[in-house]
C-alpha cells in the first residue's frame, strides 16, 4: 500500500466522485480508477459503491478512512521532524482568541502542529471582546485570531473550521425535566455567563433576543472556569458549547439539548496576503483536521 493510494482513495472519498477527485488530483480519471482498483485488490474488499454520477463508502471504505488519515499525517509528521532541524523549523506565532475557541478547537491545532515543529514557539491571549480580536489581527499584533459568528470583511482573510453546538447546562436538582428546552425556559432559573462583550455571553444574548427575553443573568463571573462550578453549586443554569458541557455532565450536571438547535460557526482570520510560511503551514494543519474548506476573502 503506497502513500499515492490513500491520497487517491481519501479525494474520492471527500469528494463522492472519480470524476471530481480526478480534477482535485490533476490527475486523468483512468489513472485515478486504477490506483483505487489495485488498493481494493490489496485489501481484497470494494471500497466504494459506484453510483449513477457519483460513489459512496462501502462498509471497508468507512473502516479504511481514519486510519487513512492517520497514516497521511503520520507521513506529514515524518517531514515535518526533518524539516524542523533547519531554521525554517524554528519561529513564533501570536494567536489571540477568547477561551471558549482556545479550548477548542484551538488546543488540537496547536498540538498536532508542534508535533510537527516542536521548535515553534506560541502566544495565545485572551481578550475581552470580539473587536479586540479584530483589531489586534488586522494591527499585525497577532498572526491570527478565532472568533464566532459571521468573519469580518476587508483586509483579513477568513476559514471555517467548525461548529459547536451550544446545550443547557442544568443544576442536578433543576425542576426541569425535559430532554431537550428553549433558552426562555432558563430564564426563571437564573442564568450564569461571562460579562457582555465576551464571546459566550454574546452568544446568549442572540438567543435571548430570538425569544424575546432581556440580556439580563443571574450571575456574571469574570471567569469563565467558574461557569460550570456555579451550575454545579445550583447558583443557576447556562448555556456553553458542547465540549464544555461534557466536562460539567462527567462533574454531575445535567446537560440538554436547546430547541431549535443552535451551532457556533468559528473562524480562524488572518491578514490577507500577510503569512510567513510557518502561518500557511499552522494553517494546512487547521485544514486537515477540519476539513480543508479553503480560505475566502470575505
Amino acid at each position: 500500500m503506497e502513500r499515492r493510494h490513500l491520497e487517491y482513495f481519501l479525494a474520492v472519498a471527500d469528494s463522492g466522485s472519480f470524476t471530481r477527485a480526478a480534477a482535485k488530483l490533476t490527475i486523468a480519471q483512468p489513472s485515478l480508477s486504477a490506483s483505487i482498483a489495485s488498493l481494493e485488490r490489496e485489501l481484497g474488499h470494494e471500497l466504494f459503491e459506484r453510483l449513477g454520477r457519483g460513489v459512496k463508502l462501502t462498509p471497508a471504505g468507512e473502516a479504511l478512512l481514519e486510519p487513512a488519515r492517520r497514516t497521511l499525517r503520520a507521513f506529514s509528521l515524518a517531514k515535518g521532524a526533518v524539516r524542523s532541524v533547519a531554521d525554517a523549523g524554528f519561529g513564533h506565532l501570536s494567536i489571540i482568541s477568547g477561551t471558549l475557541w482556545a479550548i477548542e478547537p484551538l488546543v488540537r491545532m496547536i498540538g498536532e502542529f508542534r508535533l510537527v515543529y516542536p521548535a515553534v514557539q506560541f502566544t495565545v491571549s485572551d481578550p475581552l471582546t470580539r473587536t479586540e480580536v479584530l483589531d489586534a489581527v488586522r494591527s499585525g499584533e497577532a498572526d491570527f485570531g478565532l472568533l464566532d459568528g459571521t468573519p469580518p470583511g476587508g483586509a483579513l482573510a477568513s476559514r471555517w473550521l467548525v461548529d459547536h453546538e451550544l446545550v443547557a447546562v442544568l443544576p442536578t436538582r433543576s425542576p426541569v425535566s425535559a430532554l431537550s428546552v428553549g433558552v426562555g425556559d432558563l430564564v426563571p432559573l437564573g442564568l450564569i455567563s461571562t460579562p457582555k462583550g465576551t464571546p459566550l455571553r454574546t452568544l446568549l444574548a442572540e438567543q435571548l433576543e430570538l425569544v424575546g427575553q432581556p440580556d439580563e443573568v443571574a450571575v456574571q463571573t469574570a471567569h469563565l472556569a467558574s461557569v460550570i462550578p456555579l451550575v454545579l453549586a445550583g447558583a443557576g443554569a447556562a448555556i456553553l458549547p458542547e465540549g464544555l458541557a461534557s466536562d460539567a455532565a462527567a462533574k454531575g450536571a445535567r446537560v440538554v439539548r436547546l430547541t431549535p438547535a443552535t451551532r457556533a460557526p468559528v473562524h480562524i482570520i488572518w491578514r490577507d496576503g500577510r503569512l510567513n510560511s510557518l502561518g500557511e503551514h499552522f494553517l494546512s494543519v487547521g485544514a486537515e483536521l477540519y476539513g480543508n474548506h479553503g480560505a475566502a476573502n470575505l
